[in-house]
């Protein structure tokens, strides 16, 4: 076997050992910062051992971090703001667009609030993961829990998406 041979087939081997972790959820390590609440429970995730979270893109790997407080403050603020369906359809809208980032508060002009189907936060949110400028945070609402997505946009935390969490009933 030649040298070249060997080579490609240790760095084929690597790239698979790297790709296995993709499909799983990387686990959670509790952090020192709690939810803004101050209860307990809040986690930094890091990626599987031996591999590292990549970009969407590719170029830059995901670092994990710590929760931000502020980050959990922002997703619940924008769930409160957004689980009022008894509000008129403007004054709604003036309620959440400032908490979103600028294309989600233009696709929240779509929104009917008679259709949201909460009417209130229930619990403190919790990060279920985080890297230096995105944190997903999970919201118990009356209607089940959502999974907000904030970035750091200017110096703060606004929210880029909010969905139901996987495998927690319709909100």
């Amino acid at each position: 076997m030649t040298c070249h041979t060997t080579t490609s087939r240790a760095i084929a081997g690597v790239a698979l050992l790297l790709l296995a972790g993709c499909g799983a959820h990387p686990p959670t390590v509790p952090s020192d910062a709690g939810p803004s609440t101050g209860a307990p429970g809040t986690a930094a995730v890091l990626p599987p051992e031996g591999t590292m979270a990549a970009d969407p893109d590719g170029a830059v790997p995901a670092v994990p971090t710590r929760a931000d407080p502020a980050a959990v403050a922002a997703a619940t603020r924008f769930v409160q703001a957004w689980a009022r369906p008894g509000l008129p359809a403007g004054r709604w809208l003036a309620g959440v667009q400032p908490l979103a980032i600028p294309a989600y508060a233009e696709q929240l002009t779509t929104v009917d609030p008679a259709n949201v189907p909460a009417s209130r936060v229930t619990g403190p949110g919790r990060v279920f993961s985080a890297v230096t400028d995105r944190m997903e945070v999970d919201v118990p609402t009356d209607a089940g829990v959502l999974r907000v997505t904030v970035v750091r946009s200017g110096g703060r935390w606004l929210v880029a998406t909010i969905g139901r969490r996987e495998g927690a009933g319709t909100p």
